[in-house]
């Protein structure tokens, strides 16, 4: 687990060096244990290191072929090292580390006219380039799900990348014009959607993507994405046990390290049922979670007793009336704007596991995977509509509608009509686009494509020909908001505070084996998750699995209520924020100072963020 960065591109050597220095300076909290660096005519490469398997020099990057025709770095873990290790030396390569990254150096050997090939090799999640010395080519790769990030900036044949953007945005040698929509969509989501980011000469390399790049020229190949294939299952329990056996397997794979590993433990199926297996491997392993002693998302008291049950080593971190403390910590690193009100809590749990432990085994994916989410629930219909031909029901509801004053009427008649791709934006949103667009300053709200983000949607629904509904959403969720919100997340909180987080859930081979199940498997009544609630019912019973979903949240509403402390501190983020030029100062001070109600949680809590990333 590492920070990696490289600038590709003729340029006077002094400009390169420099735009280096930068990008390892910047990338430093990702690697706190070395720090690398390769540089030839045209291509300058650097590594920050976490040590997590083979902790020796022999495991620092830049990593060497035998004839050091080929130069690696790379940030992930690729956790079937050992056996392609084993067959690499049968065809008599011969290996310097005991380091997993080395792998793909000997892969790429392999495959050299189509590197591509190495990717179907590779289990585990990673970001990496190689810089082939004697072909002059740069060949960059991102794991299928995106679980590690990789930035880029490609101008006039010249190629900045690095794992996070603000590395990129320091180097001053990239376009750095800030994207307004990308701005408003973050107001409106919490986060940035990919590929955009909050600079418009900036992308991200979606998941499943790699880069090769020679003679100036780039191309960019998508080399994996789900699939779609339904199968045949003979049962329930098939499903069940199937799933079952792999995930222990993975779980297995996940825990490997030469470091000592933990794992995020609240009162939800996924990361209890990953706790679960990972106390087969790791008797006493250590357990954090967050709590919030007395509120209603408290889930500190059930986290707990899992621990307890488990015979786990457990940590919980308390947070009482100081939301917003270690706050400038937590956050002086985060590359762009990102809010999810959940990512302060994962910062200071990660914290505290940081000095027990380097690796931590999280339960993101589950949800995604297996229909965990109430909004993958049939928008509900009245009966009425029973009795009203199809062909009227628009018509009448419109009529309905204008005859009572009741907006539930119109809402209702705009959704039968309703594309999947609107109803996922529409139940995505935290905060009502209207009212984010009237923050914005005259001049940035008409520079700001309200439809952008709707048309990525689009585009990604009309790729799925699933005829299972649940499926072809799940897809779209793999793709938006668990890679741009909860696979961030994971990554961002934990690298700052120098640890490494694993998603065994996220094992592409269980997502393809995820994706071969009938949605009547995942959800049923309500009730997602099914076959994961199976499975932690065997361990831990039925009252845990069984258990409404909370989610991992926070007491700011209430705080924002009734403790002064989080009231002074918010009231000045936002004048500081309604200052920025592009915002309207009158406005947001107004609707701040006269209706705070309007601002919701959500929304306080991303112009707080805003104004972290631009005032700090």
């Amino acid at each position: 687990m590492c920070g990696i960065g490289g600038i590709y591109g003729v340029m006077k050597p002094e400009a390169r060096l420099a735009g280096l220095n930068i990008l390892a300076d910047k990338l430093a909290h990702r690697g706190p244990d070395g720090h690398g660096r390769f540089e030839d005519d045209n291509v300058g490469l650097i590594h920050t290191r976490l040590s997590i398997i083979d902790l020796s020099a022999n495991g620092n990057q830049p990593l060497y072929n035998e004839d050091k025709t080929l130069v690696l770095i790379c940030n992930g873990e690729i956790y079937n090292y050992k056996k392609i290790r084993e067959e690499l030396l049968q065809k008599g390569h011969h290996f310097r580390s005991e380091s997993d990254s080395e792998i793909i150096l000997h892969l790429y050997e392999e495959n050299r006219e189509e590197p591509v090939k190495l990717l179907d090799k590779l289990t585990g999640m990673f970001a990496f380039a190689i810089w082939d010395i004697s072909r002059k080519q740069l060949f960059i790769a991102r794991d299928r799900l995106g679980i590690k990030p990789l930035y880029y900036s490609f101008e006039k044949g010249t190629l900045i990348f690095s794992s996070e953007v603000k590395p990129i945005a320091a180097t001053g040698l990239a376009d750095m014009e800030l994207d307004m929509t990308s701005l408003f969509e973050f107001l409106t989501l919490s986060i940035i959607p990919g590929p955009n980011t909050i600079y418009t000469g900036v992308k991200c390399l979606l998941p499943g993507n790699c880069i090769t790049l020679k003679n100036g020229q780039m191309t960019i190949q998508e080399y994996w994405d789900i699939p779609e294939k339904l199968r045949q299952w003979r049962d329930e329990n098939e499903v069940v046990d199937e799933v079952a056996k792999l995930l222990a397997t993975i779980v297995k794979e996940h825990l490997v390290a030469d470091v000592q590993v933990g794992t995020f433990l609240s009162a939800g199926v996924d990361s209890s049922l990953i706790t679960a297996i990972a106390v087969g491997h790791h008797p006493g392993i250590h357990s954090f979670t967050a709590s919030f002693p007395g509120e209603p998302e408290d889930e500190g008291v059930i986290a707990a007793d899992t621990a307890l049950k488990l015979k786990t080593t457990h940590h919980s971190y308390e947070m009482k009336n100081d939301f917003f403390k270690d706050f400038n910590l937590q956050l002086k690193d985060i590359d762009q704007p990102f809010s999810p009100i959940s990512a302060l809590s994962l910062g200071r749990i990660s914290k505290l596991a940081r000095q027990v432990v380097k690796v931590v085994l999280s339960g993101d994916g589950g949800d995604e995977l297996f229909g965990g989410y109430g909004r993958y629930e049939p928008p509900k219909r009245p009966d009425f509509l029973n009795y009203i031909p199809k062909g009227l029901q628009g018509s009448m509801l419109g009529l309905m509608a204008g005859l009572t004053g009741k907006k539930s009427l119109e809402t209702l008649r705009i959704s039968l009509n309703i594309s999947e791709a609107k109803e996922f934006y529409l139940r995505s949103l935290l905060v009502s686009p209207e009212k984010v667009l009237g923050l914005f300053s005259a001049e940035a709200a008409a520079s700001i494509d309200q439809d952008r983000y709707i048309h990525h949607l689009e585009k990604l629904f009309a790729k799925r020909k699933d005829t299972d509904r649940l499926n072809r959403t799940l897809y779209v969720d793999m793709k938006t908001s668990l890679v741009d919100e909860m696979l961030t997340k994971c990554d961002r909180m934990t690298m700052i505070n120098g640890i490494e987080g694993r998603v065994p859930l996220l094992d592409h081979r269980l997502v393809e084996l995820a994706f071969s199940i009938p949605s009547r498997y995942k959800r049923k009544d309500g009730t997602g998750k099914l076959i994961l609630r199976k499975i932690l019912a065997d361990k831990l019973g039925n009252e845990l699995a069984y258990r409404v979903k909370t989610g991992f949240n926070s007491p700011l509403k209430q705080w924002l209520s009734n403790d002064q402390e989080t009231i002074i501190f918010v009231d000045k983020k936002i004048k500081e924020v309604a200052a920025l030029p592009w915002m309207n100062d009158k406005t947001i001070r107004t609707a701040w100072e006269q209706i705070p109600e309007n601002f919701e949680p959500p929304l306080v809590y991303s112009l707080v963020c805003l104004n972290q990333f631009f005032n700090h």
